[in-house]
């Protein structure tokens, strides 16, 4: 839970917030799975949730063909990572592009990932959520919240 600013460096390395890297350290092998979300930003998943979303994944119709552009369009851009010594994780070029990463980005703890923002493209997010309030508690009385 929570949303942080860091600054992704030239290389491509981003600094996971310290409440963060305590839950992927707390987890059985440490490791993460980054791969790309549909909302524009990137979604990064310790390997213990990836398997959970993947099993979800697994029931789904596999001869629709929304299922299999989904299927597509996450297991294609999924890749293994890990933090480094000083708790950064490595974004590749293609990911940094797609989520057009570059300086300042938001991190935000979502249920069961971390998604990782473009500065801007956060702030428009949040800014639409919160101009639009009842948009939202209207469709969740609709899933039962």
């Amino acid at each position: 839970m929570g949303t942080f600013q860091h600054n992704i460096d030239a290389k491509g390395r981003l600094s996971i917030p310290a409440p963060f890297r305590d839950v992927i350290n707390g987890t059985a092998d440490h490791g993460l799975i980054l791969t790309s979300n549909l909302d524009g930003c990137l979604a990064l998943y310790t390997t213990q949730e990836w398997t959970l979303v993947t099993e979800k994944a697994k029931n789904l119709p596999t001869m629709n063909k929304m299922v299999k552009k989904f299927y597509r369009f996450l297991y294609s851009r999924a890749m293994p990572c890990n933090l480094d010594k000083q708790g950064r994780v490595l974004i590749p070029p293609a990911h940094r592009e797609f989520a057009a990463l570059e300086g300042e980005t938001y991190l935000v703890g979502i249920e069961n990932k971390i998604e990782i923002w473009n500065r801007e493209r956060w702030l428009e997010e949040d800014a639409e959520t919160i101009a639009n309030p009842e948009d939202l508690q209207e469709a969740m009385a609709g899933l039962g919240m």
